[in-house]
C-alpha cells in the first residue's frame, strides 16, 4: 500500500507497508461520496482485482482509506461479496472517526491529532484446487507519531462455499502451539539475531524471551506442492516479538506428523507432510 502520511505540530510522519496494491483494477473515491461497490465476476479469466483508494482533507487533517482484494476473490463472488461489505463498514467506520475528529478544537494546531488512516491488503497465500489462502496487512492510524500493522487471514473453501480462519482448521490453539512450539521459536530468535545483528540470549526481558505463536501472530496456511498445505505461517506484529522498530516477524514452517495431529479431522486430508 501507499505509504500514510500525516504531517503536523505534534507528530511525525507515519509509515505504511511499502508495498503497492496487487490489485489492477482501481477505484477512486472522494470521501465524501462514500466508497465504490466493488464488481465482481465468476469468471475467473475475466476476474480484476479491485482497489479503493481514497486521498481527503488538507491542512486541518487528512483521511485516507484503501482497501483491495487481487483477482482470484473477485473470480468467487460470494467472497467478493463478503470483503465487499468489510470494506464498507471499514469505510464507514473511518470516515465517521474523522469526522468526529474535525470537530475536535482542543488542539488546533496539532494536524495529526485530527487525521486518521485505514489501509487493508488482500493477498494470495496459496491457491489450491478446493481452498484459496489469503492474508492480509491491515495499517491504522490514529493520530500521534506512527501508525500500527496487524494481519488478517482467511481460507476460502470453495467445495462448502465458506470461508474459514486458518487458526480455526485446527482444534485449538493449545494444539498448535504445543506442536510448532520448539521450531517456532528457533526460527524466531534466527530473525531477532538477523535484525539486531547479535546472537539473541533468552531472559525474560521484554522481546528477548520466546512467545506463544498463536496468541502472538496470525496464522496463514502456504503451500509448495501446490496441492495440500504443507506449510504454516505466522505473522507477528510489532510489540508481539519486538520493538516497533524491529517491525514484523515472519516465521514459516513446514507441516509434520505433529502438527497434523492438532489439525481437526474434518480438515486433515488438505495437509501434508513435507
Amino acid at each position: 500500500m501507499a505509504p500514510f502520511l500525516f504531517l503536523g505540530g505534534c507528530g511525525a510522519a507515519t509509515e505504511a507497508p511499502s508495498k503497492q496494491p496487487s490489485a489492477s483494477a482501481v477505484a477512486e473515491a472522494d470521501a465524501g461520496k462514500g466508497g465504490p461497490t466493488a464488481s465482481a465476476t465468476a469468471d475467473s479469466a475475466d476476474a480484476e482485482g479491485f482497489s479503493q483508494k481514497v486521498n481527503a482533507g488538507g491542512d486541518d487533517g487528512r483521511f485516507q482509506f484503501e482497501y483491495s482484494w487481487p483477482a482470484q476473490v473477485s473470480a468467487i463472488a460470494p467472497l467478493a461479496a463478503r470483503l465487499d461489505a468489510e470494506r464498507e463498514a471499514a469505510y464507514a467506520k473511518w470516515r465517521g472517526e474523522w469526522d468526529e475528529a474535525q470537530e475536535d478544537t482542543d488542539m488546533p494546531d496539532c494536524v495529526p491529532c485530527r487525521s486518521r488512516g485505514y489501509g487493508k491488503e488482500w493477498q494470495v497465500v496459496t491457491d489450491l484446487p478446493r481452498y484459496l489462502s489469503l492474508s492480509a496487512s491491515v495499517y491504522t492510524y490514529t493520530g500521534g507519531a506512527h501508525g500500527m500493522t496487524v494481519y488478517d487471514a482467511l481460507v476460502w473453501d470453495r467445495e462448502k462455499e465458506v470461508a474459514v480462519k486458518p487458526i480455526d482448521m485446527f482444534r485449538n490453539a493449545q494444539a498448535l502451539d504445543a506442536a510448532v512450539q520448539d521450531a517456532f521459536c528457533a526460527q524466531l530468535d534466527k530473525e531477532r539475531e538477523r535484525k539486531r545483528g547479535m546472537p539473541v540470549k533468552r531472559s525474560d526481558k521484554p522481546f528477548d524471551d520466546c512467545i506463544a505463536p498463536v496468541a502472538n501472530s496470525t496464522v496463514i496456511l502456504g503451500s509448495a506442492g501446490k496441492q495440500s498445505f504443507d506449510r504454516v505461517g505466522f505473522l507477528v506484529a510489532p510489540y508481539n516479538a519486538g520493538p516497533y522498530a524491529e517491525g514484523t516477524y515472519e516465521v514459516t514452517l513446514p507441516v509434520t506428523p505433529a502438527l497434523i495431529d492438532a489439525v481437526k479431522p474434518e480438515y486433515v486430508r488438505a495437509f501434508q507432510v513435507r
